[in-house]
Parts: C-alpha cells; structure tokens; sequence
C-alpha cells in the first residue's frame, strides 16, 4: 500500500524540522499529523494536523492517535528508552506499516564498542530489537532505521565536530586522515522522504527491516579543515590529540557524570568507525541519492556567499 498520513514525534526539534518541511514539500503525497506532548506550548504548524498526548506517553492514547496513520517517524532524544518502546508497541497495536525509529545515528549502535564507549547506543539498540520482535508478529509491520553520520550541518554549528569557525579553531583526532561519512540534515530528511515514498516491493524487498546508511560526503578532518580555511579564511590554531588517549580520557569524565564528554565519545566515535562506504548496508543508490558537495554544504552551513 502506498504510504500517505504520517505522524511525526518530535517536529520542532532540530532535525525534526527540517523532516517536517521535506515532507510538507510533497502536500498531494503526504498528510501529516503531529503528536506533542500536553505540556508543551508549541502550536500545530501550518497544513498539518496536531494531536495531543499525556507526556507520559501511555500507550492507549498513542494507539488511538495512531490508529488512521501509515507511518510513524521518532525523531526525539532516547533520554526514556521507555517512551520509544511505548511508540512502537502502540504503533504496532494501530496498525501502522511503516515506523521508522529515533536511531539517525552518528554510529552505528550494532557496534559493540559503541554501545560499550556510550551507553546511549544500548538503547537505540533495544528499540531496533523490539520493531524487530514485532514485525515477526505481524509481517505488515515494517521498520527501517537510518544510520547517517554526524550532523554536518548541526555539528559544525555548535562545536560539536570539534571544528569552531568563530574561533578558528580546531582538534584533530589522531593525523587527520581517516575518513567518515558526514550527513546534512537536508540529507537525512531526503532519506526518510525515499524510505516513505517507495512502492511497496521496493520497500519490502530493501528497506523493510533494515538498517540503511546514507551520507552527504565522505571525508577526513583534514579535508574539512581544508574546506574550512578557504571558506572562513584567516590562520587557523590546530591541536592534533592521539585518539586512544582522547577516548581514555573523556570516557573517565563520562563515567563521572560529565554529559560533553559522553558527546565527545560520540564524536571520536564517528572519526574513528564511521565510514559507510563499502559497507553492505551503505543505501545511497537504493534510495537515489548522490554526494553533496563538501564546500557548498559548508558556505550554507555558517551563512558564507
């Protein structure tokens, strides 16, 4: 069946804004309900339809919101693991075809490492494994998360790539050279447009439960470096840090409370496992998508003309 009223859980955060405006590109495709909690003050965007939810996210509520939708997109922190399960569980009892899980990794949470560095990938984890449980339930149920990299975009507007253009600044893990695969939010609202909108046998056939790995581009520190300098301009303060100490070190501060050292993880993470190309799960020609191109994406990322 083709997929045609989606509910979107989490549209006023930073990437599920940009999901929500993709999918508002395509109004004769798409009818789009937002589910928010009762407590929030954010009223319903414009074409779409708002239903409001206890922020406890009770699973007979969600059910009978879900009830008429095709797909359901999670596009919010797994600060409660709980509610996502809660999600999917309704989502599934609704009748829903296609969920596709908060997961929009920067790694890949099937990693062991990962999930042992950052525990936040265990319960990425644990949402995959119940979607997987509930689609041998019911075959109709089907799931697809999306593994994409770091934000580019997001991730260079706040540091969290470790490259800060106001500062001209940088910290480089190890030589620079290994390469990772990087994904605008643009990028990623693209993916799940293709993951919705393909016919049923192509869905059934390579996306339905699967793991899919997208990208904008796939470069090194040093080559974002280069882009950075040219796009900024002025002279630029590098500090080069050896992974294994890096990771050594804000691990010990994450196991201490520290949350920027639990992103830090994250980050040395994707330097160091996250190249998609090559892998058997790397989706760009299943879902039509080709590389962006590193320097564009960077002039519109920090405003440069």
């Amino acid at each position: 069946m083709s997929i045609t009223s989606v509910a979107l859980i989490g549209a006023t955060g930073s990437l599920g804004s940009v999901i929500l405006s993709a999918l508002l590109s395509h109004p004769s495709q798409f009818k789009i309900t937002i589910l928010q909690r009762s407590s929030s003050p954010s009223p319903a965007p414009p074409r779409t339809t708002l239903i409001l939810i206890p922020d406890t996210f009770p699973i007979a509520e969600l059910t009978t919101a879900l009830l008429p939708i095709d797909a359901v997109i999670t596009c919010f922190p797994l600060t409660s693991v709980t509610t996502h399960l809660r999600i999917a569980s309704a989502a599934f009892a609704a009748g829903v075809q296609r969920f596709i899980p908060a997961d929009f990794g920067s790694v890949d949470s099937r990693s062991a490492y990962a999930r042992e560095l950052v525990p936040l990938f265990g319960k990425k984890a644990q949402v995959r494994e119940l979607l997987e449980e509930l689609s041998t339930q019911r075959p109709d149920f089907g799931w697809t998360s999306l593994v994409v990299g770091h934000l580019y975009d997001w991730g260079l507007g706040n540091g969290f790539l470790h490259f800060w253009p106001g500062e001209r600044r940088a910290e480089i893990l190890g030589d620079g050279k290994a390469k990772s695969s990087l994904s605008t939010m643009g990028r990623v609202a693209e993916a799940v447009v293709g993951i919705l909108g393909a016919e049923e046998g192509v869905y059934r056939d390579g996306m339905k439960g699967r793991v899919l790995m997208v990208q904008s581009f796939c470069v090194s520190q040093e080559e974002v470096l280069r882009v950075l300098e040219r796009v900024v301009g002025g002279e630029w303060k590098v500090e080069y840090r050896e992974t294994g100490e890096f990771i050594r070190e804000r691990k010990e501060a994450a196991d201490a409370g520290s949350k920027e050292a639990i992103e830090d993880l994250v980050f040395a993470l994707g330097v160091v496992d996250g190249n998609w190309e090559g892998k058997e799960d790397f989706a760009m020609g299943l879902l039509g998508l080709e590389d962006e191109d590193l320097e564009e994406e960077t002039r519109k990322a920090l405003g440069v003309v």
